[in-house]
């Protein structure tokens, strides 16, 4: 079974362990020069939840089509979701969902072009 370290969603390491059903130590040395994400990829059916590493105090800010992907997500919920909020609920709704828009346009503004 071939397993592979993911950083920023990008592959960046790969090693091949026998999947017998034993738990097996995995390493990988990765520099990390900025902060990213990282995960573990179990190819070609899953991989786990990220760990976040900081450096030098700095967000992690992945990519510009990450980011861009998240503010489309906030805009098609709200095309899904608004029609069906009532009417008293609806400027309430519609600010809380401009504060994630403003969120991931901030994010948007401080990515890599990657």
């Amino acid at each position: 079974m071939q397993q592979g370290a993911l950083v920023n969603g990008e592959p960046v390491a790969r090693q091949n362990i026998l999947a017998d059903g034993s738990v097996r130590d995995v390493s990988f040395d990765i520099p990390v020069e900025r902060s990213s994400w990282i995960a573990l990829r179990i190819l070609p059916s899953s991989h786990t939840n990220p760990i976040f590493i900081t450096v030098a105090g700095k967000p992690v800010r992945a990519s510009r089509k990450s980011a861009e992907w998240c503010l489309s997500a906030v805009d098609q919920c709200w095309k899904q979701k608004s029609p069906a909020i009532s009417a008293a609920e609806r400027g309430d709704a519609e600010k809380a969902y401009e504060v994630a828009r403003q969120a991931y346009r901030k994010i948007l503004a401080e990515s890599a072009d990657r």
